[in-house]
């Protein structure tokens, strides 16, 4: 198996740390039974995982601006209150950040959440020490799309080679995000994307588990 120098690891969150998919979806249907929209179901959805769900409404669903705030609001709502909890990490993923960092990894989340949920999301799950930096969608700051996280990502931890680093995710937005930075991009296909979708958008190398993961790093 091909083998990295990269000294700085960025990881997605949902789909990679966490299989969030409940917390996620639970949110979805009581924000939209809430507006009277038309119920969806987990297929409907799946697809469109991964990028601020916002955009999604707006432009999946096309809701009107103020629509998709107001449907927002309440996915906010639920997700506040038990959405974030709604969750588990993956297995294996504990182990893989504990080797990262003895191989001496700088390791940071760059995550299309909110960057107070990530926080939280890692801290109960007892992860967040592993973490160098934690970086999420901050719309107060512009960060808006995964290219900006991981942009944001980058320069708190003063990473001025980018060759230097690459990006982890399970989605085509994941990879697509990467490359909008002038990142690498290693795909994982136990999240919710496939090897096909991550190979399509661009990613580098593609790998099944995250025991995978962590034997691509010297």
């Amino acid at each position: 198996m091909r083998r990295l120098k990269k000294e700085v690891v960025l990881f997605d969150l949902d789909g990679t740390i966490i299989d969030s998919i409940d917390g996620i979806m639970n949110a979805i249907f009581y924000c939209f039974d809430k507006m009277g929209h038309k119920p969806i179901t987990l297929e409907d959805f799946l697809p469109y995982v991964g990028p601020p769900i916002i955009n999604t409404f707006k432009t999946v669903y096309n809701m009107a601006p103020e629509i998709a705030d107001e449907t927002m609001e309440h996915y906010h709502d639920y997700y506040r209150e038990k959405g974030w909890k709604e969750c588990s990490l993956y297995p294996e993923v504990r182990e893989l950040l504990m080797d990262l960092k003895k191989k001496n990894k700088i390791i940071a989340l760059a995550t299309n959440k909110p960057q107070h949920y990530a926080k939280k999301i890692l801290a109960d799950k007892g992860v967040d020490i592993y973490f160098d930096y934690i970086g999420g969608a901050d719309p107060e700051r512009g960060i808006t799309n995964k290219t900006l996280v991981i942009e944001d990502c980058l320069k708190k931890l003063s990473v001025n080679d980018k060759k230097n680093a690459v990006m982890i995710g399970d989605r085509k937005f994941d990879v697509e995000g990467s490359i909008g930075a002038n990142v690498d991009a290693i795909g994982v296909t136990y999240g919710y994307g496939d090897r096909h979708e991550l190979e399509t958008a661009g990613a580098v190398i593609v790998v099944d588990t995250p025991k995978q993961v962590s034997e691509l790093f010297e």
